[in-house]
């Protein structure tokens, strides 16, 4: 009999442990793709912010509601287009150089983060880190 209670309890208290991991959001996850801007007119770069759980995975059933601004480079970048909330394309202006984005929330206007936005000469190749000779 008590051993039954007792792994009811111990199914109860796994069940709400397992609940709080996957479901509350610990940080906020931001990718960027590809990592770095080329100085040409047609270089595009994705940014997109998540919720991520203690499991270090996307947190189900959120929503991260964010806007973005540009906070140092309004001359090497533009922002062309938000999508889905909480996600942005940003594209170059064909100048190399370094701007920063500014991510904001939209419920309570504080800044979440800074991002850094590497603008690269057009010429410049990708250069693997491992060379082969």
């Amino acid at each position: 009999m008590y051993k039954k209670i007792i792994w009811v309890l111990a199914v109860i208290l796994f069940l709400l442990l397992a609940e709080r991991l996957v479901f509350t959001s610990a940080d906020l996850k931001i990718t960027l793709s590809p990592e770095v801007l080329k100085a040409s007119h047609n270089s595009e770069l994705f940014i997109e912010v998540n919720r991520v759980n203690y499991l270090g995975f996307k947190t189900p059933f959120s929503s991260t509601d964010v806007f973005f601004t540009v906070e140092e480079g309004k001359n090497l970048i533009n922002i062309s287009e938000i999508i889905n909330g909480n996600s942005v394309k940003v594209t170059a202006k064909g100048v190399e150089g370094e701007a920063v984005i500014g991510i904001y929330s939209i419920r309570s206007g504080m800044q979440i983060r800074k991002v850094l936005i590497k603008i690269l000469p057009r010429d410049v190749a990708y250069l693997p880190d491992i060379w082969i000779i």
